[in-house]
């Protein structure tokens, strides 16, 4: 027969031998040396969409206060308007619908379109802004600026939709931003 103390202890040399062979000591594992540990790769950062973004304008801001002088002179700066909405109808036709028209092409995204107008506006070194009124501000100095309307509502309260219009307003003189 065997003897019981022979057998317990060839068992516990058996696990011992086991759980060093399975890693069963309390400190974490190392890496193998030599071997590359995979880390995460950097996403790129999105490029932002064609003229979404307002370029900064490059003349320090005019505040005349109430020695602006608001009129509707003949108008110098229309061409750069027609230009800047021509660029964002070409290059931005997600914001329209050019196969509903009324004067001009539907505007899907008011918002976005009015932002692209200015931004076609600042990357020819012009500066302009929108304004909350739903006109677009642009100087080329601080000497003047032009108002525009470039986008009309059409419908009743609430409007049902915009269209791209070209509508001179007038302009201050100094710039009023």
């Amino acid at each position: 027969m065997s003897n019981p103390r022979v057998i317990g202890g060839l068992s516990l040399a058996l696990s011992v031998s086991v759980l060093a062979a399975c890693g069963g000591s309390s400190s974490p594992a190392q890496p193998t040396p030599g071997v590359p540990i995979a880390s995460p790769s950097a996403q790129p950062t999105p490029r932002p969409q064609a003229l979404s973004v307002i370029p900064p304008c490059s003349l320090p801001a005019s505040n005349p206060g109430a020695s602006a002088s608001c009129t509707k002179p003949q108008r110098r700066l229309e061409a750069d308007v027609n230009a800047a909405i021509d660029r964002v109808i070409t290059q931005r036709p997600d914001l329209f619908n050019l196969n509903d028209v009324d004067g001009g092409p539907r505007i899907l995204n008011y918002e976005a379109y009015m932002i692209a107008v200015v931004a076609a506006i600042g990357e020819t070194g012009l500066c302009g802004k929108v304004d909350a009124e739903g006109e677009i501000g642009i100087k080329t100095s601080n000497a003047f600026n032009e108002q525009w309307i470039i986008a009309s509502k059409a419908g009743y309260n609430p409007p049902v939709g915009n269209w791209v219009q070209r509508k001179y307003v007038g302009a201050c003189s100094p710039s009023t931003f």
